[in-house]
C-alpha cells in the first residue's frame, strides 16, 4: 500500500511538472524586432545583426609636390552577427561581432549587465561611455559617419567596467577604460623589464532633459576623460573627412605624441516635432611624450553641429533615460502600403590640431607634427526608410585640410551612399 501511495504521488507530482511546463511554454511570447524575440517571464533572447553597403568616391586636391588624386569604392561598411538578451530582471547580456570596412573579424558590443535595481546597471566588457552621437548606434545615427568627432573626440568601444544610473530625465555614468579586446595583449615578456602595462583611462558623463514634452525635447550633457597611455603607443589625434573610409590620420594627424590627456566635453540637441538640432565640443589638453615629441603641451579642440528635418513627418527617437537616440519609427513604412520615411540634412564639422605643430628644436623634430592642422568641413544628407529597420542614405561633404607643413593642405569633395538592414 505504500508503495502505491509513492507511486501516485509520483505520478501526480510529474503530472504536475508536465503542467507547469506546458504552462510555462504557453507564456512564451514572440515580438518581431527585425527579428523574432522570444520573453517568457524575466527571460529574453534575440538574434540581432546588421549589414552596411557602402559606395565612397573622394575627389582630393593636394598642393605641389603632392599630386591629386581621385577615388572610388564599393565596399562593406559592416556585417555583424550576434545575440542578445536576458537572464532575468537582474542579469543581461549582448555579444556582436563582424566585419568593418572590408577588414578582419572583430568583436563589437560584448557586455554582461547587473542591474541591482531599475534604474542602476553596472556592465562589463568592450562598451562606450561618453558622447550623445558616440553612443547612439550607427544604425541610428543620422548621417553615415560621426565625422572628426568620431575620430577625435569620445572612445569608441574599449575594454571596461562602467556604472551607469538613472532617473526619467537625467543619467549619471562613470567607467574605468583600458583598451579593445580586439586589441593584443600588453606584455613584453622578451625584455629586460618584462610586465608592461597596458593604457588605462576613466570617464565620467552626466546628461538631463529639462524640457520632455510630445513637441519638444532638450538634451544636455557633459563628459570629462583622462587617459595614460600606459606602455602602449603614445595617443595620435587624427582624423578623415567625414568618413570612416581610408585610414584614421591620412590627411590631419599628429602622430603619437601623448602620454597623458584629459578631455572636457559638452553636449546638446534640442527637438522640436520633426526638426532637430544637435551638436557636441570637446577640447582634448595634452601632455607630451617629450622624448618623441619635444615641444609645448597642445590643446586638441573638435565639434560640429547640425539640423535634422523629417518632411514626412517623423521626429528622432530620443531616449532621456539613455542620454541618446534610439530607431525612428517610420509614420507610413512601404510594409503598411505606406511611402516610408525621409530625413533631410546639413552638418558643420571642425578640428583643430595646430597647437601640436608647436614644438621646439631642429625641422627634423617638428616632422611628425607636420599634417596638425585644422580642418573644416560642410556634409549635406539625405535618408529614405522603406521600413523602421532599412535604410538608404547619401552624403555629399566638402572639405578644407589647412596643415602647417609645406604644400600639406588638402581640399576634398566626398561623395557617399550606404545600403543598410538591421535586425
Amino acid at each position: 500500500m505504500t508503495t502505491k501511495i509513492a507511486l501516485c504521488a509520483s505520478v501526480a507530482l510529474c503530472v504536475s511538472l508536465l503542467g507547469a511546463t506546458a504552462a510555462s511554454a504557453q507564456d512564451t511570447t514572440v515580438a518581431w524586432k527585425g527579428a523574432p524575440q522570444w520573453t517568457n517571464d524575466d527571460v529574453q533572447f534575440k538574434v540581432r545583426g546588421r549589414l552596411l553597403m557602402d559606395y565612397v568616391y573622394q575627389d582630393v586636391n593636394r598642393e605641389a609636390p603632392l599630386s591629386d588624386y581621385k577615388t572610388s569604392n564599393i565596399r562593406g561598411r559592416q556585417a555583424f552577427l550576434g545575440i542578445e538578451g536576458k537572464l532575468n530582471s537582474y542579469i543581461a547580456y549582448k555579444a556582436e561581432g563582424g566585419a568593418v570596412n572590408g577588414g578582419a573579424w572583430a568583436w563589437d558590443d560584448v557586455v554582461i549587465e547587473f542591474k541591482p535595481t531599475e534604474y542602476t546597471s553596472i556592465m562589463v566588457g568592450n562598451i562606450k561611455a561618453a558622447g550623445i552621437e558616440n553612443l547612439t548606434s550607427t544604425r541610428f545615427i543620422s548621417f553615415m559617419d560621426r565625422g572628426p568627432y568620431g575620430d577625435l573626440g569620445p572612445d569608441s568601444y574599449l575594454a571596461s567596467v562602467v556604472g551607469k544610473a538613472n532617473g526619467l530625465n537625467w543619467t549619471l555614468t562613470g567607467a574605468i577604460q583600458g583598451n579593445s579586446i580586439n586589441s593584443a595583449d600588453v606584455n613584453n615578456t622578451s625584455t629586460a623589464n618584462p610586465g608592461s602595462k597596458e593604457r588605462v583611462g576613466w570617464t565620467v558623463r552626466g546628461t538631463y532633459a529639462p524640457i520632455l514634452t510630445d513637441a519638444d525635447k532638450v538634451h544636455l550633457g557633459a563628459f570629462a576623460r583622462v587617459r595614460n597611455h600606459g606602455d602602449e603607443s603614445g595617443f595620435a589625434y587624427a582624423g578623415r573627412p567625414s568618413t570612416n573610409y581610408g585610414d584614421s590620420g591620412r590627411y590631419y594627424t599628429t602622430g603619437g605624441i601623448g602620454n597623458t590627456d584629459t578631455t572636457y566635453g559638452v553636449e546638446g540637441a534640442w527637438l522640436h516635432n520633426n526638426f532637430s538640432v544637435q551638436g557636441e565640443y570637446a577640447d582634448i589638453k595634452v601632455n607630451r611624450l617629450k622624448t618623441v615629441a619635444p615641444g609645448t603641451d597642445p590643446d586638441i579642440k573638435v565639434g560640429y553641429a547640425y539640423v535634422s528635418f523629417w518632411p514626412t513627418g517623423e521626429s528622432r527617437n530620443y531616449d532621456a533615460t539613455k542620454g541618446e537616440f534610439a530607431r525612428p519609427k517610420i509614420i507610413d513604412p512601404i510594409t503598411a502600403g505606406g511611402l516610408g520615411g525621409v530625413e533631410l540634412l546639413a552638418r558643420y564639422d571642425y578640428a583643430d590640431l595646430t597647437e601640436a605643430y608647436k614644438t621646439a628644436g631642429t625641422t627634423a623634430a617638428r616632422t611628425l607634427s607636420q599634417d596638425a592642422g585644422k580642418y573644416t568641413g560642410w556634409t549635406l544628407g539625405a535618408n529614405y526608410y522603406p521600413t523602421s529597420y532599412v535604410r538608404l542614405q547619401a552624403n555629399f561633404t566638402k572639405a578644407d585640410i589647412n596643415n602647417p607643413g609645406p604644400g600639406r593642405d588638402v581640399k576634398i569633395n566626398q561623395f557617399q551612399m550606404r545600403a543598410q538592414l538591421d535586425f
